[in-house]
Formats: structure tokens, C-alpha cells, sequence
């Protein structure tokens, strides 16, 4: 078999498993970087030298420094201040507070961080505010060359090749492009995230609560009718779990016996109904009366909870609280509770044991929305101007590029970790491992791509295409090629993968390499119209109460207002 053909069979694998949404992206990667090396199409040592390229190395260091920045207090105060401000005036201090955190801290890190409290505004509901900041954190990041990992590996990628980017080269369009996505949300955002009257977002929540048939109950024996569990007014019952058998649908004739698992659906708020009900049972408290010292939890991108069940992950161990109730969407769950596969982006309900404030895993694995982190103490006065100031040395140092950035970069994380600002045993549980692999495998792919001869065929065409076009719609074809890519694969990989093509286009048109490298990154990051192009919508996806719906109307809008502002000024800069 050529090596052009293993080439093209390692690419259509990992796309197949990418695509198919059975196996992780990690997973997915993971097995990708195995068959390249097994089957020689990249060298062993070349493989390795990868992994260690500065672009990798900058974007796992600027996880741990956004890690010490998220323990700075008084985010909440920060974001909406002290007055009640109406919708628009709260989107516009909330969103451009965003998107200027974004440029200089992962947005991943940004919505975790400002989820918490969006989700416990007063006055506006979490539908409201939660995409337009995933929108914006995405858009945000594009005002600088290390606002996003994409950018990062792009930039790194190109100064391989000679072609040295610097913050200058995006600041102007990344303004622009962010200017518009923030414009358009604020303009926009209320309008198509307005609930229909009458329909607040506790009439919608609907979650998946699983409640155990008690020993000697008096409802063994009878039917659902006899025991009058058709007729709740929150809550349907949708399934009995009966030892490994799931009787789906339930009617009133199905008899209760001993050791049953009911299966309801419902709104958890009134779950005092569920509790009314005698000889049944439901983890955690058993008075209703109890459920402040519940926790609504949203599983984070790259947790250990994303493709397990409870029992796999051994979650009351690891976290010291059970789960109480599951909500994914709108999207019907079913079985046992403790056997569901979770994802990224699921809603839990938890009831915390003592020790739950205090499991440093926390923050890693789970965005809790009730309360200001959890487990985490803040740092003090001294602390965090000492961060602050580091912080602001650190932007000057890379922003007037007195270092390599790389190198500027981990010496943060560094200090981050020396100084105590982040502890070294949060700085292990932070590190993104599954993210390093992700990283390494696009780069792994890119080189795959550009020996098959891939890339240059896909620049031939797109060059024979706009020729006699203006210059701007080459640009404006290689942001399609890679926003196309990046709802494929991982922003990363859809930018390196692009990159090649994008080199190759401005050689033959004979138009400026930075231009089309630019709107390769800008492309990669584009990620707007699907819940599952990018990890920051999956993480609001639930805790927002959206639907595909939502994502293609505000989405739409945004893609628009942002591709129109950054091909036209990546135009007018560069031609």
C-alpha cells in the first residue's frame, strides 16, 4: 500500500470517529497519533518533536495562568456591577468585559469562570446571557495571537515556515470582527433569546430523577393507576427499571414490585411531590425542606465524568455528593441513573456530603452554578495584586514581543505556581492532558495532509476558482475552507489543517502569506452555527435551556456580522 493511500485512510479514520460522536475526541486523536507512528508515515522522533512545539507549550501554560486569575474575587461584582441595569445595558458591560478577558485568557477557562455567575443574575435569566457569552468569549479571543489555540498554533506553524505574525497583525481585524459579534449580540441577542410570555425557565427545566421502590412498600403489588402515579403534577413517569429490563412505555396497568426503579421525568423544582410519595426514595435529602444544600453542577469540557457512568467514574467517592437528578437538553434519557453516559455540557443535581466545598477536583471536572466555586479560596488583597501586576508585565512582555511567547508564557505559569498563587497539586489536576493530545495529533494531521498532497490540490483548485475574482474572495474562500473544517473537527485541527492550503493559494495568486494565514485563524474560529462545533457551547448548551434552533438564528447572525468585518479588513490591510 502507497503512503499516500495509508495517508488518506489515517485522515478518513479519524474523520469517520470525529464525526460518528461515539468515540471522544481525545479518544479519536489518540488513536490517530498511534496509527501515524505504527505505520511510519511520521517518524518516531519527529512525532515526539512535535508534542514540544512552543505553540503547545504556550497554550497548556496559559490554562494554569487563567486557573490563578479565575481565584481572583469579586468576578460576579466585576461582570454586572452593583445596579440593576436593564437587558442590553447588562449584555453590553457583561460582553464587553468578556471579550476583552478573552484576548489574553482561553475562553474555555473565561466561561467557566463567568458562567457561575451569569447563571445567578437576579434579573436576567441564564437563556439570556449564557450563548451570547460563549459567542463573545469566541469572538474575544481573536484580538490577539494567544486568545485561542488555534491562533496560538497557527502563529507557531507559520514562524516554522518563516512567516513571523505578531499582535499588531491582529489586533486591528480581531477588533473589528469582535466589535461586530459584540454589536450584533447586543442589538440582536434579546430579540431572539426572548421568552414567549408566560414561559420562564423553570417551566422548561426538565430533568431525569430516578426513585427506588422501598422494601415492604405499600405500593408493591399494585398497578400505576391503583397507586395513582399517572396522575402527578410535575412529574410523568416514563420508565421501570426492572433488574436489567427497562419497561418503556409505562401504562397503568404495569404492576410495582419489590426493588423497582422509577424513572421520572419532570420539573426538580416541586420534587417535594416526588417526596410526598410514601414507600418510595430518591438520593440525597429526604425532607423537602432540605434542598437548598442541593447544587446544580454543569460537567466541564475534558472532565473524567465525559463518556462514564456514575459508577464508572465512582462519582460519590470522588466528589463526596450523589446525584440527584440528570438534564441533558431537550434530549430524552433512559435506564438506570447510575448507568446514563455522561457528556460534556450535562446539568447534575447534586446533594453534597460534608466534604464537597473542599474536593480539589472540583473546578476540573464541574462548573457548579449555585454558588461562587466551591472548594476554592480565594486569594487575598496581596496576592492578587501581586497576580495582577505579574499579569500585566506578562501582556507587555508579549505584546512588545521582548520574549518569544512560549517561552513569556510558561515563565507566568511558573510564577503562578512558585508564588502560590495555584497550588502544584492544582496544577497537576488542571493540566490538560486530553488537550495536549488533541494539540499534538492537529499537528501530526497537518503534516499528514500536506505529504499526501492533499493541500496542494485543494490550493490549485481554490486558486483556478477565484481566478479572475477579487483578491478578497481568495481570502474569503479560506476562511469558508477553514470554518467548514472547524465544525469537523477541533478549531486547532481545522486551522493547521487549513494552513497549508492557505500558503499554497497566496504562492500561486502571488498575494500576501500573512493575509491568508490570518484568515485561516479567523476562519478556525468561527465556530458558531452548531452546539457541537465548539466546547464553550457545549458547556452553556444545558445550563441555558438552548436548542439547535437557537444556535442557527443568533449563530447566523453572529457568523455574518464576524466573517464581513474580518475578510474586509484583512482585505483593506493587506491588499
Amino acid at each position: 500500500m502507497s503512503a499516500t493511500i495509508i495517508d488518506i485512510v489515517l485522515i478518513t479514520l479519524l474523520a469517520a470517529a470525529l464525526l460518528s460522536g461515539r468515540v471522544g475526541t481525545t479518544r479519536a486523536f489518540a488513536g490517530f497519533i498511534i496509527g501515524v507512528i505504527i505505520t511510519g508515515q511520521i517518524g518516531f522522533s519527529d512525532a515526539v518533536t512535535a508534542i514540544t512545539s512552543p505553540a503547545i507549550i504556550a497554550v497548556t501554560s496559559l490554562v494554569i495562568v487563567a486557573a490563578a486569575l479565575t481565584k481572583i474575587p469579586g468576578i460576579g461584582q466585576a461582570l454586572f456591577g452593583r445596579a440593576r441595569l436593564g437587558m442590553r445595558a447588562s449584555l453590553f458591560r457583561f460582553l464587553g468585559l468578556t471579550g476583552l478577558v478573552s484576548a489574553f485568557t482561553p475562553n474555555t477557562a473565561v466561561v467557566g469562570a463567568f458562567m457561575g455567575p451569569a447563571a445567578r443574575h437576579p434579573n436576567i435569566p441564564p437563556h439570556a446571557l449564557l450563548l451570547p457569552l460563549s459567542y463573545m468569549a469566541l469572538a474575544g479571543g481573536m484580538l490577539t495571537p494567544f486568545g485561542t489555540s488555534a491562533s496560538l498554533m497557527v502563529v507557531g506553524e507559520a514562524a516554522r515556515g518563516g512567516l513571523q505574525l505578531t499582535v499588531l497583525d491582529f489586533a486591528l481585524p480581531g477588533a473589528m470582527a469582535a466589535l461586530a459579534v459584540f454589536g450584533a449580540l447586543v442589538l440582536v441577542a434579546p430579540i431572539i433569546l426572548r421568552r414567549p410570555a408566560g414561559s420562564g425557565d423553570a417551566d422548561t427545566a426538565v430533568y431525569y430523577v430516578e426513585a427506588r421502590v422501598q422494601p415492604g412498600s405499600k405500593l408493591i403489588g399494585r398497578n400505576i393507576g391503583e397507586n395513582q402515579l399517572r396522575h402527578l403534577q410535575s412529574f410523568f413517569l416514563a420508565e421501570i427499571v426492572r433488574q436489567e429490563r427497562i419497561i418503556s412505555p409505562v401504562n397503568p396497568s404495569h404492576a410495582i414490585e419489590e426493588g423497582d426503579r422509577l424513572i421520572f421525568v419532570g420539573d426538580f423544582i416541586h420534587v417535594d411531590e416526588l417526596h410526598a410519595i410514601n414507600g418510595i426514595s430518591i438520593d440525597g435529602p429526604s425532607q423537602p425542606e432540605r434542598l437548598g444544600t442541593l447544587f446544580h453542577a454543569v460537567i466541564a469540557n475534558n472532565s473524567v465524568l465525559d463518556g462514564r457512568t456514575l459508577k464508572e467514574a465512582d462519582f460519590r467517592a470522588r466528589f463526596d455528593a450523589s446525584v440527584v437528578a440528570v438534564r441533558r437538553g431537550d434530549e430524552s434519557l433512559s435506564g438506570k441513573l447510575g448507568e446514563i453516559r455522561l457528556k460534556t455540557g450535562d446539568i447534575l443535581i447534586l446533594a453534597a456530603g460534608p466534604d464537597f466545598r473542599s474536593r480539589r477536583n472540583l473546578r476540573t471536572n464541574l462548573h457548579i452554578l449555585d454558588v461562587e466555586e466551591p472548594g476554592q479560596v480565594p486569594l487575598s488583597r496581596g496576592n492578587t495584586l501581586l497576580l495582577g501586576a505579574s499579569f500585566v508585565l506578562f501582556l507587555i512582555v508579549a505584546v512588545f514581543q521582548l520574549l518569544p511567547f512560549a517561552l513569556a508564557a510558561f515563565l507566568m505559569a511558573a510564577a503562578c505556581v512558585l508564588s502560590g498563587w495555584i497550588t502544584p497539586r492544582e496544577t497537576k489536576r488542571i493540566f490538560p492532558f486530553e488537550l495536549v493530545i488533541i494539540l499534538w495529533g492537529a499537528v501530526l494531521l497537518s503534516q499528514l495532509i500536506q505529504q499526501s498532497g492533499a493541500s496542494d490540490v485543494l490550493a490549485d483548485f481554490i486558486a483556478h476558482q477565484v481566478n479572475g475574482l477579487p483578491d478578497w474572495a481568495a481570502l474569503a474562500a479560506i476562511f469558508l475552507l477553514a470554518w467548514c473544517m472547524t465544525e469537523l473537527f477541533s478549531n486547532a485541527s481545522a486551522a493547521l489543517i487549513t494552513l497549508p492550503v492557505a500558503l499554497g493559494t497566496a504562492v500561486q495568486l502571488a498575494l500576501p502569506a500573512d493575509a491568508f494565514v490570518l484568515a485561516t485563524a479567523f476562519g478556525a474560529s468561527a465556530s458558531f452555527l452548531l452546539p457541537f462545533g465548539y466546547q464553550t457551547h457545549l458547556m452553556v448548551l444545558t445550563p441555558g435551556q438552548y436548542r439547535l434552533s437557537h444556535f442557527l438564528r443568533l449563530g447566523s447572525v453572529v457568523l455574518i456580522a464576524y466573517a464581513i468585518a474580518a475578510i474586509a479588513t484583512l482585505a483593506i490591510l493587506h491588499f
